[in-house]
């Protein structure tokens, strides 16, 4: 199934250093034939891991930018939202969302809070709240695990086992309303992909191999390549389905694929 070039704009972090964010986004819809439109939500020094980091907020900017464009008339077919910098910035982004929304965009929230059972360092509870409002606005959300339990209050341990504690927390992130996949999850002990279509309203579980040699970027790169697919017309779960194998696919490439 080959999707004819679409135009889909990014708002999240732009690294100085790290293919992550917008920058992984960016090579993977380019490299598909996408036009990318690309705004920082944050200008960061680096990758949050490393410890210690630099970052600009670009609200303003990226607020002035999109009057401007569209008095232009530039408009887009997809729209991704990425890292925050708080709720503040979020209120701001909720009008944007909701345009897309009625115009028919499908908007992609996926939230930057953390990983591995544990919020990142860097992240405050303003981020966490901002996310919170966010997500309510969007037709599609992609938490990994930790992220969702961080979004409804679950036990990270329950919901790692992968029963019902797991699906009450999805149910809670959809509300009926929006689609849910929540990646590195688990299900009868495999690595699984869980979620929710809510245009079809039926539950996602997907497994898949734990491969080693993991890089940073993976998540980017499932957004990226999931929303190749929707644009492409597959069904949601097919979707998942082909990120999934396509950042397997790049982390058998190594050093010759995305990841770092």
């Amino acid at each position: 199934m080959e999707t004819a070039r679409k135009t889909v704009l990014l708002l999240g972090d732009i690294t100085g250093k790290g293919r992550v964010g917008v920058r992984m986004l960016t090579a993977a819809l380019e490299a598909r034939g996408h036009e990318v439109l690309s705004l920082p939500t944050a200008m960061i020094s680096n990758m949050l891991n490393l410890g210690a980091h630099e970052a600009l907020d670009t609200t303003d900017y990226l607020l002035r930018t999109l009057d401007t464009w569209k008095a232009l008339g530039i408009g887009f077919d997809f729209l991704y939202i990425g890292y925050l910098t708080g709720l503040a910035q979020a209120r701001s982004l909720v009008p944007v969302a909701d345009e897309a929304r009625r115009r028919g965009v499908p908007v992609l929230v996926d939230p930057i809070l953390g990983d591995g059972g544990r919020r990142y360092r860097s992240v405050s509870d303003d981020q966490l709240a901002g996310m919170a409002l966010l997500l309510r606005h969007a037709t599609l959300i992609t938490p990994n695990l930790t992220e969702a339990c961080l979004l409804t209050d679950t036990n990270f341990e329950a919901a790692e086992r992968g029963g019902e504690a797991a699906w009450r927390m999805i149910d809670r992130l959809g509300s009926g309303q929006r689609s849910v996949l929540v990646t590195s999850a688990r299900m009868n002990g495999a690595h699984a992909v869980l979620g929710w279509d809510a245009q079809r309203g039926e539950r996602i579980a997907l497994t898949y191999e734990q491969l080693p040699g993991r890089g940073f970027g993976t998540g980017d790169l499932f957004c990226a390549l999931l929303t190749d697919a929707l644009l492409a017309g597959a069904p949601l779960e097919e979707a998942a389905r082909r990120a999934s194998d396509g950042v397997a696919e790049q982390i058998r490439l190594g050093e010759r694929g995305l990841l770092e």
